[in-house]
């Protein structure tokens, strides 16, 4: 019995069949399908230790500034550095830079103030464009894990931290 195809010398079979082709696209995209959701976890995580350790040193710089002058800075807009005069402001405590830049969960860093509310002083990010379950993630590592309560609270696009009652 006689092969219905015997290739030539001058013809050889070259390039991928639509199978071969089909079965590598399949293997990339579970690949994907697998990395995916695993950068994005390890993207999150950034960004709420960034955001954690941002509130630290600023919420450290207020309280150093506080002692230091025996006094808070008055309220400031969002992303605006406080400062009572020429003499007595934020600059130096932390980078400016910091305060001013959007932060790692969107929105800007604003200093409240009010020596006759409670609470009297604290850090709120305005704006913020995280989702509720980030933000209750950031709380769980800053607080009690529940956004209605401890010294880190808030709801939609504002939220607190709480440096004096």
């Amino acid at each position: 019995m006689k092969p219905c195809y015997t290739p030539t010398p001058g013809r050889l079979r070259r390039g991928f069949t639509l199978v071969e082709i089909m079965v590598s696209v399949t293997i990339l995209g579970i690949l994907i399908a697998i990395a995916v959701p695993t950068y994005r976890h390890f993207q999150r995580r950034a960004e709420n230790t960034t955001f954690v350790n941002n509130l630290r040193i600023f919420s450290q710089a207020f309280e150093t500034f506080a002692m230091k002058y025996g006094a808070w800075p008055p309220t400031a807009g969002p992303g605006v550095v406080p400062f009572i005069d020429s003499n007595r402001t934020m600059s130096g405590e932390f980078r400016d830079v910091d305060w001013m830049a959007p932060t790692s969960v969107g929105g800007n860093w604003q200093w409240n103030f009010s020596s006759s509310s409670h609470p009297r002083a604290y850090i709120s990010v305005v704006n913020v464009t995280a989702t509720t379950s980030q933000m209750t993630e950031i709380d769980a590592i800053l607080d009690d894990g529940i956004l209605t309560s401890g010294n880190f609270k808030g709801s939609g696009t504002t939220y607190t931290w709480v440096v004096q009652q």
